[in-house]
């Protein structure tokens, strides 16, 4: 028992000061042999000991220190854990402020992530929902123009100048296929993408969202006269 916490400490202390672990990830790395259950009660030692910092349930880190003692972990070492590598983005007014659409913050922080086994989950002032996606450019900017049109109304002080800028270029660099992708993965509201469409109609993009949209329904969504002159 002794060896395997051994084995145990000497991983962790390989590790990142102030790098979020994942308890299971960690435990997928070791041999064999090693007891789950024994393997749970040597963080619990270690996190007794100072080695570890329990974030939140299967959650740790290794603290850094100073001379002043221990340095918090900040919002971004959470942020940087579930969007990393593809893993994931932030939304909500995050990056509504991100694209400049408004100037009002948030203390709490959105985030889609790949990387979250359940499908929501809290750490300090983050959410976290699951979404199984590759987070390249493009689907990020695909999930961004879905998720800023999605909540149009209820952004504070939006500034449809922008919006009407940030839609221009999302027309002019649409891809129809990286929106197929997004829309198997996560359900957005039909309006929601009948108010995309007609972005797109208005800049005379070619796309396929026809398919999940009603002939016979009318969507109430804002006219293209609210972002751009019509002749």
């Amino acid at each position: 028992m002794g060896s395997q916490a051994q084995v145990v400490e000497k991983f962790i202390l390989k590790q990142p000061e102030n790098k979020i672990l994942t308890a299971n990830k960690i435990y997928g790395q070791l041999p064999e042999h090693f007891s789950e259950q024994a393997f749970y009660q040597t963080l619990t030692r270690l996190t007794q000991k100072g080695v570890l910092c329990h974030l939140t349930k299967g959650l740790y880190y290794r603290p850094r220190r100073s001379r002043f003692g221990v340095v918090p972990l900040g919002e971004q070492a959470i942020i940087d854990h579930y969007t990393e590598n593809g893993q994931g983005m932030v939304i909500g007014y995050r990056l509504y402020c991100q694209y400049g659409l408004t100037t009002q913050i948030s203390k709490n922080v959105e985030i889609l992530s790949s990387a979250l086994q359940e499908n929501n989950k809290t750490v300090r002032s983050v959410k976290v929902s699951r979404l199984d996606l590759n987070f390249d450019a493009i689907i990020c900017n695909v999930v961004a123009t879905l998720e800023i049109l999605q909540n149009y109304r209820n952004i504070e002080d939006i500034n449809r100048q922008q919006l009407a800028e940030y839609m221009r270029n999302f027309a002019l660099n649409y891809s129809d296929e990286a929106m197929k992708t997004v829309l198997r993965q996560r359900k957005y509201k039909k309006a929601t993408i009948a108010f995309l469409a007609a972005f797109l109609g208005f800049w005379n993009t070619k796309h396929t969202l026809c398919q999940y949209l009603s002939r016979l329904s009318t969507y109430a969504i804002p006219k293209m006269e609210e972002f751009y002159a019509v002749a």
